[in-house]
């Protein structure tokens, strides 16, 4: 009688430390979701402060540029801005960005270096549009140039649109594609100090995303625009809080569940 008072009080006592370490664990994943949820709405609050920012800095007047004598050396405070550039295009330069779709096509972006000043020594890279290519790579280039190559890089051109920042170190593998006997550089991302280790002349810290292809160049199709929203980050922490919720309410229906069963060997 005592040995089958001892196995029950023992049993008693390793259920009761079963649900404790139940509860503790339930409590402790939903109050790391809950966490992460308001991390993530914290991310959206910036992600929109930040688009904001940019809104306000693209409703002011244009930059304009005709060297590289005028263009500042910082550009925190003006990207997001509106510029208008005045130089010659150097096509033989033109860098490949990899793998970038649009509307569900495959295809790349083509940055190419417009030459400011009379020296021709510096450059901005200037993100001109987006051209098909079945293996997100060895696109035509050559539909997005001009008919009279060689006057044209003679030619100088005013482009609009709008500054962006390089992304330093995420470029990728650098690729060489051959195209029209010459070798272009490609890229898995707008990343500047790839580019200035293959270009013999100075390069600004920034991009120009022009706002519209050039005039006769109807294969090209307009960059990707800048981002004005929060992101996907409300979702993702819509799907944290719900996580929590769904952890708290399983371990209260298995807590039930075992009372009920308990309740019913009682019986």
């Amino acid at each position: 009688m005592v040995l089958l008072k001892f196995f029950e009080s023992r049993g008693f006592a390793l259920a009761l430390n079963r649900k404790i370490l139940l509860c503790t664990i339930a409590l402790g994943l939903s109050g790391l979701f809950v966490c992460l949820g308001f991390w993530q709405l914290t991310r959206r609050a910036e992600n929109l402060a930040g688009a904001q920012t940019r809104l306000e800095r693209f409703a002011q007047p244009p930059f304009e540029w005709r060297d590289g004598q005028s263009l500042p050396a910082d550009t925190t405070g003006i990207l997001g801005r509106k510029a208008r550039l005045s130089g010659r295009w150097d096509f033989e330069r033109e860098v490949i960005i990899r793998s970038r779709t649009s509307e569900g096509r495959p295809g790349v972006e083509v940055l190419t270096p417009l030459l400011l000043g009379e020296t021709g020594r510096y450059a901005v890279m200037v993100l001109r549009g987006w051209l098909p290519a079945p293996d997100g790579l060895r696109a035509n280039l050559t539909s997005a140039w001009p008919a009279d190559l060689e006057a044209a890089e003679f030619h100088v051109v005013q482009v609009e649109g709008v500054l962006i920042s390089s992304r330093d170190g995420r470029g990728g593998p650098l690729i060489h594609v051959p195209v029209e006997n010459k070798e272009h550089i490609a890229l898995g991302g707008l990343d500047l100090a790839q580019i200035r280790k293959h270009l013999d002349y100075r390069v600004s810290n920034f991009v120009l995303r022009a706002s519209d292809p050039e005039p006769g160049t109807s294969a090209l199709k307009p960059a990707r625009t800048i981002k004005t929203g929060g992101g996907l980050n409300l979702s993702y922490a819509l799907q944290w809080f719900s996580f929590a919720i769904i952890t708290l309410a399983g371990t209260i229906i298995l807590l039930r569940k075992e009372r009920a069963h308990e309740q019913s060997k009682v019986l």
